[in-house]
């Protein structure tokens, strides 16, 4: 019997179709690890948004360089900022490139290393010139031209764990290529069956595309030709449909249907560039109109190059029971909630970040703060990375979990853990574990080796982290300095959203979400906080919350590289109020 899970790259079929094909280990972790960072419901440390690449930082700090020649924005100690988390992005990613692109890497620092000692002589002189130069001579288009070609050596087997580090990076080119992650799914079932070349699946040629929308609150959008050249229009009546039940639920009151061409990798993608569109263009009329809403219906139907049709609606995640943040109104964080909440509505993706970035500062948050939240976003990411592999090792019910959910309770429909840290012991090497833990560890190895691929991969990668603290140290830096690089570009964003007026940018879709969801890891941990802190009665300010986090981070790191073990390390409330982060038994 499988348990009810919702990710859709460990399901039965899809680990059916690897078998059919007879895939390897490799060659299965590829496939979902790529499937799983398109993966909408993934957190912040497992989606493509939240993950580190060299690729994505040189695609935004040359963003950054043009802006600043032309616009004065970001202004130079901001740029600074930018340059150097960016910086260090590449050269955490650097090992995977020994596979291709190494040399146009290296080029990229060099760039980017001039320009810094530039602004460190005299940053108020700063020649935007010099910005500009330097934006020329970078070149993303090499970078990712160099991880495509990685498919050859990583379908053909590489070791971890720099088989992990290159899979990120082919995810975030994936990604910014325009690929839907429900849409890759189908078309990799459909590859198994027939198998030709992986990469023109990965990434297929962008097509036009016509969507079709629904708007309400108008039967005729005028002069729509000329905001919107290709698109057509036609007025609906209620009573005198077009025999197509595609409109019946959708047409309410006045409403137009509009028919937009768009350039995109496949249907989904092309739905969503769509809204994206049509909604920019409705900005003008809701300017003209200001009395009258006019609002996009959910679903919408897209005609392929080859004349084929395919309908559905805009995704929306629905649950059973809905819970709070908290079961009462922390004062502080009611502004932060409603503005994060506003972000997710937004169709505009810089917007969307924007507000994102309005959420965290209405925390208290500003510039100067954003290392402590990038430390504090790393502890709450360690967390959530033992909870996710805890979910993805159990995926399958079978007599193999028996021993390990004697060791590793849990606890209601959705399985939640009842000891984090029971979860941490059953990873940890030990000399002399008793049956129960013995039996657990056994089952784990199991379970992982029954999933294979990707699961087996992350449990052998997290059993190496935790095996050598150093190596735990330095997951920490670099989930920090991506947390910050992220943080500092989200700041940008909304920069460039609000004062400078701009409202696309190169993988502006990935800012969005993850602004949205470092917001929801910052809303987490701080509703958390207050829940635990409440039982006292004190209220510690969201900035105090991060500078006691960011200083708990810097004390866990430095313990970390010399204990040589993390068996005292306990992460169930790592991120809590309580001083606990290192009081487990020794064994």
């Amino acid at each position: 019997m499988v348990r009810h899970v919702r990710y859709q790259y460990l399901d039965a079929r899809l680990r059916q179709a690897f078998d059919d094909a007879g895939l390897d280990r490799g060659q299965r972790a590829l496939l979902q690890g790529v499937l799983r960072a398109l993966d909408p419901d993934a957190h912040l440390g497992e989606h493509v948004a939240g993950l580190n690449s060299a690729y994505l930082a040189v695609t935004r700090v040359q963003t950054a360089l043009e802006s600043h020649a032309t616009e004065d924005q970001p202004r130079w100690n901001l740029l600074r900022r930018i340059i150097a988390t960016s910086l260090a992005c590449m050269d955490a990613a650097k090992p995977a490139y020994a596979h291709g692109g190494g040399l146009e890497l290296a080029k990229a620092r060099r760039v980017l290393v001039k320009v810094d000692a530039a602004i460190a002589a005299d940053g108020q002189k700063f020649d935007p010139q010099v910005a500009a130069d330097a934006a020329a001579k970078l070149d993303p288009k090499k970078l990712r031209a160099a991880v495509q070609r990685w498919v050859t050596p990583l379908w053909n087997g590489v070791e971890l764990p720099l088989r992990a580090r290159m899979i990120a990076e082919v995810a975030v080119v994936v990604a910014v290529h325009g690929r839907d992650g429900r849409q890759l799914r189908t078309d990799l079932l459909r590859w198994l069956k027939k198998r030709g070349d992986l990469a023109e699946v990965l990434w297929p040629r962008r097509q036009k595309h016509v969507v079709a929308f629904v708007v309400r609150g108008a039967r005729v959008l005028r002069h729509l030709d000329g905001l919107l050249p290709g698109a057509r229009q036609e007025p609906l009546h209620r009573n005198r449909l077009p025999k197509d039940d595609f409109l019946k639920e959708a047409v309410s009151g006045s409403s137009v249907l509009v028919r937009v061409p768009v350039e995109a990798a496949d249907v989904h993608t092309a739905a969503l560039r769509g809204r994206r569109i049509l909604s920019e263009v409705l900005d003008q009329y809701a300017a003209g109109e200001r009395l009258t809403e006019l609002t996009i219906a959910p679903v919408w139907q897209v005609s392929e190059p080859g004349g084929r049709v395919t309908r559905g609606t805009e995704h929306r995640r629905t649950v059973g029971n809905a819970y709070p943040l908290t079961a009462y109104w922390p004062a502080e964080l009611r502004s932060a909630m409603r503005v994060a909440n506003l972000a997710r509505q937004v169709d505009a993706p810089m917007a969307s970040a924007g507000l994102a970035w309005s959420a965290l500062e209405a925390t208290g948050l500003d510039p100067g703060k954003i290392a402590w939240l990038a430390k504090a976003c790393a502890l709450q990411m360690l967390r959530q990375h033992l909870v996710s592999l805890h979910v993805v090792v159990t995926n399958h019910d079978t007599d193999l979990r028996k021993p390990l959910d004697a060791h590793v309770p849990t606890t209601g429909v959705k399985h939640h853990l009842k000891s984090v840290d029971a979860r941490l012991e059953a990873l940890v090497r030990h000399n002399r574990p008793d049956a129960q833990l013995d039996a657990a560890q056994k089952a784990i190895t199991a379970l992982a080796e029954s999933e294979g691929g990707l699961v087996q991969d992350l449990t052998e990668l997290w059993r190496a982290r935790l095996a050598d603290s150093k190596v735990l140290a330095g997951w920490l830096r670099e989930q920090e300095n991506t947390a910050a690089a992220l943080l500092e570009w989200l700041y940008v964003t909304r920069n460039l959203a609000f004062h400078a007026g701009r409202f696309a940018s190169p993988a502006d879709t990935l800012t969005a979400h993850a602004g949205q969801a470092v917001a929801d890891l910052t809303l987490e941990f701080l509703g958390n906080w207050r829940t635990v802190e409440r039982r006292s009665r004190q209220e510690t300010s969201a900035v105090e919350i991060y500078r006691r986090l960011a200083q708990r981070q810097d004390q866990l790191v430095a313990r970390l590289k010399r204990a040589g073990s993390v068996r005292r390390l306990s992460v169930e409330d790592i991120s809590g109020p309580d001083e606990k982060w290192w009081s487990r038994g020794r064994n």
